[in-house]
């Protein structure tokens, strides 16, 4: 016993700076915002924390420690006795989860979630029903964080088919525009007024203009009298109104325009989307804008980047029961080359765009709409001539003004539809449309078709209604009456003898054909052939008429020909004799060049051959001298 007293002594003097070390101890949990006390079981010299932002300590006693959780996480702490062993334990703080797990289990009955902890984050494990549920359950779990980030849900749904929705979109554009423009212009003929030319115009509408103008006078004196003068007009548009004089050689256009428009244009998309997946919808096309960007060279490179424009719609709908939490964000742009920017030598337009975005929650079939979005513009332009201009009423024709308005407005209205699971959607089949070649007639502007020509002196109508005549029948002792010839001349009347005897033709109406017949009078046969002699008689008194209507016709036809070809006859005369009055002027314009030209020939060949007979004067000269 005392050799070991005597070698732990030594060793102690050998070796004074050692540390010995103690078994480590238990792991302390608690919670953030909690404090526990740690018993040691020896006496405390000196306690150590790796991070104080986890956990922190305080010695209360001369075995006891107060630890204080602060933040998620863990740490290691030691601790020295007075004999100078370490300890060390692990300290873990944890978040209180156990009011949050009651939370779930109240807000979510019949929903299996559970939450546990994970360093700094809260990890939502279990199964649920539907999307939505994850959200609000993410929702929250996010009251225990410091961010929404530091939820972690591992949520699964249970097995089924997810509710899907259709959208029913109208985009509706409404643009209305008003114009309204006023001006004048005067000027004189191209030969002017007593020869003198003049024009006042404002610029702002395109005016007449001279050409070719051509004059001369009697000598190159100033204020001499002109002698001829020619020219023609210049016209980029006549306006609304233009008048002209040519006794006077003056004349005006007159600018006066109003203008009202109405354009609609509508896109209806239809999208399906399942519940909590977002869809998209774009009707337009995409424009190129390059991009200069540097090179490693200092050289800039020119790269194209591509623009989205037109109708847009984006939505996310979330299916609760029955009703659609729904988020929009509809859109219309469009190209505005006003605004255009040109770099480059690339001319890039502007985009004027309007948009919305809200977040509402419909029934399902409930039609929402969004308005509102509207665009005024207003331009006016006024031009005069200074001075004149302002002058009351004469003023008005040295001024123009031109005012325009244009008014835009769109709606949009959506309405969300819950599709049942097993639904075929909209429809199997593609769109179609009947291509109507004629209207039906209604039946109140229905007439009956007109009666056929004469044919003959007769007509279908005569042919049926002597058809529907009872033509009397006679015996093989009357051979005059023919019941086959339906047309009897009073010259060939038949005679019947008493023996003859007649029977009235069959009918279906008529009840009596089930008896006898009885037979008829020779006066009944008579009145029959009489009737029908008179209706022959109408017949070509009916046919007379109409030829004569024809005849009457065909002569104003034949008058109205020969007026309009004497009319022709005399236009192409007249044209003629323009054609014909033109070419003497011109053969005789003509004429005088070609004496001009003659004439300044001749000028030049005097004017050389005296120069030449000068030149061979001075050249003989010269010789005699020498």
């Amino acid at each position: 016993m005392g050799r070991t007293l005597k070698a732990i002594i030594l060793l102690i003097a050998v070796f004074g700076t050692s540390i010995v070390y103690a078994a480590d101890g238990d792991n302390v949990k608690l919670s953030v915002g909690r404090s526990t006390v740690l018993d040691t079981g020896k006496p405390i010299a000196r306690v150590s924390l790796t991070s104080a932002d986890i956990a922190d300590a305080l010695v209360t006693s001369t075995n006891e420690i107060l630890i204080n959780g602060k933040a998620p996480g863990t740490i290691s702490m030691f601790v020295w006795d007075r004999a100078g062993a370490i300890r060390r334990y692990e300290v873990v703080v944890q978040r209180d989860l156990a009011r949050l797990s009651e939370q779930l289990t109240q807000l979510f009955p019949g929903e299996s979630i559970a939450a546990q902890s994970n360093g700094k984050s809260i990890v939502l494990s279990g199964t649920v029903t539907a999307k939505e549920v994850i959200e609000r359950a993410v929702n929250v779990a996010a009251g225990y964080v410091e961010k929404k980030e530091d939820v972690v849900p591992l949520l699964q749904i249970q097995a089924g088919a997810a509710n899907q929705v259709l959208l029913r979109v109208r985009f509706a554009e409404v643009s209305r525009s008003a114009m309204t423009e006023l001006g004048a212009g005067l000027f004189t003929s191209p030969t002017g007024i007593k020869n003198v030319l003049g024009r006042s115009t404002t610029q702002q509408f395109p005016a007449p203009g001279f050409d070719e103008l051509k004059w001369t006078k009697e000598n190159g004196d100033f204020g001499s009298n002109v002698t001829s003068a020619e020219g023609k007009f210049t016209f980029g548009d006549f306006l609304n109104l233009f008048l002209f004089s040519q006794k006077y050689d003056l004349g005006a256009m007159i600018k006066a325009l109003q203008t009202k428009g109405l354009f609609q244009s509508l896109a209806e998309p239809n999208l399906v989307a399942e519940s909590g997946k977002e869809a998209s919808f774009l009707a337009g096309g995409e424009i190129p804008i390059p991009i200069a960007q540097p090179g490693a060279s200092g050289v800039a490179t020119v790269t194209v980047q591509f623009k989205e424009f037109g109708i847009r719609l984006n939505f996310t709908p979330v299916v609760s029961g029955n009703r659609v939490h729904l988020k929009v964000r509809p859109e219309v742009s469009a190209l505005d080359f006003s605004n255009a920017v040109t770099l480059g030598g690339f001319r890039i337009p502007a985009l004027s765009t309007r948009r919305t975005e809200t977040e509402i929650e419909l029934e399902n079939g409930q039609t929402f709409a969004i308005a509102g979005l509207m665009n005024n513009t207003m331009n006016s332009t006024l031009q005069k001539i200074p001075g004149i201009g302002d002058i009351p009423i004469l003023g008005l024709l040295f001024k123009s003004k031109a005012a325009q308005k244009n008014q835009t407005e769109l709606v949009v209205m959506i309405t969300p539809e819950i599709l049942p699971n097993g639904s075929n959607g909209v429809t199997p089949n593609l769109p179609k449309m009947m291509e109507p070649f004629m209207p039906p007639i209604p039946a109140k502007k229905a007439v009956d078709m007109p009666p056929t020509p004469f044919r003959g002196g007769r007509s279908e109508n005569h042919d049926a209604a002597a058809a529907a005549v009872p033509m009397p029948a006679v015996t093989p002792s009357a051979p005059a009456m023919r019941a086959e010839a339906p047309v009897a001349h009073p010259a060939e009347t038949p005679t019947s003898t008493p023996s003859a005897t007649t029977t009235p033709a069959a009918s279906p109406d008529n009840k009596a054909a089930e008896a006898p017949k009885a037979p008829r009078s020779e006066a009944a046969a008579k009145a029959e052939l009489k009737a029908m002699t008179e209706q022959n008689k109408r017949q070509a008194k009916a046919a007379e008429a109409q030829k004569r209507i024809d005849d009457k016709a065909a002569a104003e036809k034949a008058k109205r020909d020969a007026v309009a070809a004497k009319r022709q006859a005399e236009i192409d005369k007249a044209a003629n004799e323009v054609a014909a009055k033109r070419a003497a002027e011109q053969a005789k314009k003509q004429a005088e060049i070609d004496k001009r030209q003659s004439k300044s020939i001749d000028e030049a060949q005097a004017r050389l051959k005296a120069a030449e007979a000068a030149y061979q004067a001075e050249v003989a000269k010269k010789s005699s001298k020498q």
